[in-house]
């Protein structure tokens, strides 16, 4: 019996993994009720969740083009049709099919559904208080975290809460039961509900959280510590952020690795890319690792970057990322902006060379960065570096949410705006041991003890001490002694210290810099332009970052038109109405 529920628990899990639908923005069928008759044991409940994030899937490509085509990393090719290319200029029409709000309310009215009836569940004792409480989270989070990005592209929405027979008009919702909430407002009342869950750890039950063919599904659930910090990071609450994110980083006990971007220790692996020992002048001598990030699966040094991931399996369903983004398995409808190449080819590594690993520089095996050159054309390749190009047809790929870098840099975003500068450019830049580092000689072992750790209370408290047992006092290892910084794994420069008179605005400008280099493509910039916006009270921030993206393409005309339009917060948003059938 326990090889069959094991089997059967499996089965559910693969079909978490693949997506129903042909089309890649299908919208039919969006009433997902489920009879409440179904929920009768665990498995049921396990395949209600599971249900649940393979519909929250099918978003995939829509939340990567809204959170990147709008705003300055991503740009249509010349094969993209008008759709796309209204949605890069922020000029969509009622029947374009990337700002539909109705997927969206598909998984929410779905999550709703689940939640509702495991509450049904739980009461009449068919599941345990643990097994309730842990499903029940995960759905709430996730419906919290579509929720999240429903707000920062409508800037005001309906919130519901309770499933409802149909969502094909948004516009007819009864406004009594499912008030429309501003983007403040709606930011609040998320984080409120958030709090209120009775649970916030990770999947310990292991019903649900097992593997398949090779997949572990830890991190394919939403890490709701991480959705906590992301919450407060947009509602203000920067220490509280900085605590849940902290909390992250040093999750696994006595790891010097998960989590915290440590070093290679010259191996050229764990995502590092530098110039091999001896030969860092000679160009030819690069290793681009980073890009491995993409294309990797399962290594300690996978687990101890990734935090969210969902998975395209290729013997079942293929990824949708490659009809828009390769030449050679798809249609090529997007590619890098000029801004985002301009950005990475801008930075300068530690040995002089101009340009970074995160862009297109190429090493002796044929690695790059975020994009390579296919011809002329520059292509983005990191939804599609699974491809085995040895089986085309069999398109494997991954669907980026969180992970360790994007960790730090939201860490160091609540850590700068609290006051704690030194540290938030020190996790960006080359780590904790290199910011806190002894000034005088590193020989002197008793003062060196006294330095390379922060000395300051929690969530800010890190330690990067190290001495071996011929030094005096005898061996430390603290937490944070491998951790080598954002900019230091890629071998760049640090940015310069900033002056105590201008720490704060200038690091953040650094922040959303390296926000740029690191995670481009990954779905996240247009929420990370409208949050820094709204918290300066700078319109001309996110407007000025658009037109940019324009501008670097040789198109003065829209830049200024997207300019003047952007300066103006209520353009921002999509149109909340149903699109023509």
């Amino acid at each position: 019996m326990k090889k069959n529920h094991l089997i059967y628990t499996l089965f559910l899990v693969l079909i978490a993994f693949t997506t129903a639908c042909d089309d890649i923005l299908e919208v039919d069928n969006l009433d997902v009720l489920k009879d409440s008759n179904h929920y009768k044991t665990i498995n049921d409940a396990n395949s209600a969740v599971l249900g649940a994030y393979a519909l929250f899937q099918d978003l995939a490509p829509q939340l990567v083009v809204l959170n990147e085509l709008r705003a300055d990393l991503m740009d249509i090719t010349y094969n993209a049709d008008h759709y796309l290319e209204e949605v890069s200029k922020h000029s969509t029409t009622s029947d374009n099919p990337w700002t539909d709000p109705r997927p969206f309310y598909k998984v929410i009215n779905n999550c709703n559904d689940v939640m509702q009836n495991l509450t049904v569940m739980y009461e009449s004792s068919k599941i345990t208080r643990e097994q309730y409480n842990q499903r029940y989270s995960d759905m709430g989070a996730l419906r919290t975290y579509v929720y999240f990005q429903l707000i920062i592209h409508y800037g005001k929405a309906p919130y519901i809460t309770k499933p409802i027979e149909s969502m094909d008009d948004i516009s007819k919702i009864n406004t009594s039961e499912a008030p429309v909430l501003e983007i403040e407002e709606m930011l609040a009342t998320l984080l409120s509900f958030m709090e209120g869950l009775p649970y916030t750890d990770l999947y310990t039950d292991t019903d649900i959280n097992t593997s398949f063919d090779g997949f572990s599904t830890q991190i394919s659930f939403i890490d709701k510590e991480y959705l906590l910090g992301e919450l407060n990071l947009w509602n203000g609450n920067y220490l509280a952020a900085a605590s849940y994110f902290k909390n992250i980083m040093e999750r696994s006990a006595g790891d010097f690795d998960k989590y915290k971007i440590p070093t290679d220790f010259f191996t050229f692996s764990d995502y590092h890319s530098r110039y091999v020992r001896y030969y860092e002048n000679d160009i030819e001598s690069a290793v681009n690792n980073w890009a491995t990030l993409f294309s990797t699966y399962g290594t300690s040094d996978y687990y101890g970057e990734w935090i969210w991931v969902m998975y395209y399996h290729y013997a079942y369903e293929p990824s949708p990322f490659y009809e828009l983004f390769s030449k050679e398995q798809g249609n090529y409808y997007l590619k890098p902006s000029a801004a985002a190449i301009n950005n990475w080819n801008s930075q300068m590594q530690d040995n002089g060379f101009v340009g970074d690993f995160r862009g297109n520089i190429e090493d002796f095996n044929g690695n790059t960065g975020s994009y390579k050159l296919v011809g002329n054309d520059p292509v983005i390749t990191k939804y599609i570096s699974d491809l085995d190009e040895n089986n085309p047809l069999e398109k494997a790929g991954k669907w980026y949410l969180w992970r360790a870098t994007s960790l730090h840099l939201r860490y160091s975003e609540a850590a700068n705006r609290d006051g704690k500068h030194k540290v938030a450019y020190a996790l960006m830049n080359k780590g904790i041991a290199s910011a806190y580092a002894y000034p005088g000689d590193k020989n002197d072992v008793v003062g060196t003890f006294n330095w390379e750790q922060t000395q300051l209370p929690y969530p800010y408290d890190f330690d990067a001490r190290s001495t071996n047992n011929l030094q005096v006092p005898p061996v430390h290892r603290g937490l944070w002694y491998r951790n080598v910084g954002v900019r230091d794994r890629v071998s760049l420069q640090s940015y310069t210290v900033p002056t105590d008179q201008d720490s704060l605005l200038y690091i953040e400008d650094k922040i959303l810099e390296e926000n740029a280099l690191e995670l481009a493509f990954e779905g996240s910039r247009w929420g990370d332009l409208v949050r820094m916006s709204i918290r300066r009270g700078d319109n001309t921030l996110l407007a000025e970052k658009v037109a940019q993206k324009f501008e670097k393409a040789g198109d003065a005309g829209t830049a200024n038109q997207l300019r003047a339009l952007l300066a103006n917060r209520e353009n921002w948003w999509l149109p909340l109405t149903d699109n023509e059938e």
